[in-house]
């Protein structure tokens, strides 16, 4: 059975449990303890997760474990055969994980309403000894040294609320009528985006953007029934 090590907050984690349950291979979950993601470079030498170990095989990058899964489990093909479709997921799916991570992670947890708002579901990956108040502090401050780091945290808030905005118009215009990101059917980008997309829900400023554009959530919903997170 292939191990998933995961952080349970992480959208990378969510996107490769989603290609497990799309494709129907049987998994388990092992949640790291972030003080400890050290420990476990057996499976990431560089402690980074999302990472698997199907037998003796380790993996990790979440992108990494979608080709190899898709290699071994090419019955439900999450990448097209077509080179120009594969070429529009590639670029896709690395918007997802390169760009639209830096928003989620700069909108839900650099800003500290929106992360006092979601306290509960991060404290499920820090450690037991830190009070709220530690963690929250703690987040915080690494969020936003890594959002400075990469520019977003160098905008205005009103700035970034307005690329997100344009985020949000570009997936809608692909996705209405019931549509999918790339092509006529699923693919790994609707996965990748999906996953970050649900983070970005939890900033305020994106739940009510949403709000408009209704053939997002029927979107997601339709994701949701075939690759559930």
């Amino acid at each position: 059975m292939i191990t998933v090590y995961q952080f349970s907050s992480s959208p990378l984690c969510e996107k490769v449990r989603r290609i497990l349950n799309f494709k129907g291979v049987e998994f388990e979950i092992q949640e790291v303890p972030r003080p400890l993601a050290a420990q476990y470079k057996d499976v990431s030498p560089f402690g980074k997760f999302p990472a698997i170990r199907d037998g003796e095989t380790p993996v990790c990058d979440s992108t990494d474990i979608a080709y190899y899964l898709e290699e071994k489990y090419p019955e439900k093909a999450l990448i097209p055969a077509d080179e120009k479709l594969k070429a529009q997921m590639h670029i896709t799916e690395d918007w997802a994980d390169e760009s639209l991570y830096f928003y989620e992670m700069t909108m839900r947890l650099a800003w500290e309403d929106n992360l006092r708002r979601n306290m509960k579901k991060m404290m499920a990956t820090m450690p037991p000894h830190l009070s709220e108040e530690q963690a929250m502090s703690l987040i915080l401050m690494g969020s936003q040294q890594l959002s400075a780091a990469v520019g977003l945290g160098r905008k205005t808030r009103e700035q970034v609320v307005e690329d997100a905005r344009r985020h949000v118009v570009s997936i809608a215009a692909r996705v209405e009528n019931g549509g999918w990101l790339v092509g006529d059917q699923i693919t790994l980008a609707d996965l990748a985006v999906i996953a970050q997309f649900r983070c970005l829900l939890d900033a305020l400023e994106v739940q009510e953007m949403v709000k408009d554009y209704p053939a997002i959530t029927e979107w997601m919903a339709r994701v949701d029934e075939v690759a559930p997170a």
